[in-house]
């Protein structure tokens, strides 16, 4: 995987519309045309935290945000900013356990099989701890060009 050191040094806030403690990913490890790699790590006291850990299904929204920075660092290679972009679903979500460790880095890679013309894409996901692989799906998403024409909103109110 190519990683460009300008790319890994951007910070996150500037690819992702999340905030505060909904801004799951903490920087980009690795990106390419075809692929990204960031990190997350969740502290005990994160509002998704449980006692026994970090529930698995929050990979679901690990794998979305991953998917949405390989989609912000193409846009900024053109120019554009980030756009909200939409999770239509997932596929064969498996975690190899109902909980991920709390603090443990989290390596999640998305690797970009199909995409339209439309803005429609899919990705195959991964989660890896330490350990290993954590956690895997099939994500897909539509990043319309203009969301607010596609969800139907009027700019007028």
């Amino acid at each position: 995987m190519w990683t460009d050191v300008h790319v890994t040094g951007i910070p996150i806030a500037e690819l992702l519309v999340q905030r505060h403690e909904m801004l799951l990913i903490e920087r980009v490890l690795a990106f390419s045309g075809e692929e990204i790699e960031v990190l997350a790590r969740m502290a005990a006291d994160h509002p998704l935290a449980e006692p026994r850990g970090i529930p698995a299904w929050v990979g679901i929204e690990l794998m979305a945000q991953a998917v949405s920075v390989f989609s912000a660092l193409e846009l900024r290679e053109l120019g554009e900013a980030p756009r909200i972009g939409l999770l239509l679903g997932t596929r064969k979500f498996e975690a190899r356990s109902p909980y991920f460790a709390v603090g443990a880095p989290l390596r999640v890679r998305a690797t970009l099989t199909l995409r339209d013309d439309t803005g429609l894409g899919v990705f195959d996901c991964s989660i890896h701890d330490e350990r290993g692989l954590v956690a895997e799906a099939q994500v897909k998403g539509h990043m319309p060009a203009d969301i607010d024409a596609f969800l139907g909103e009027r700019p007028d109110g």
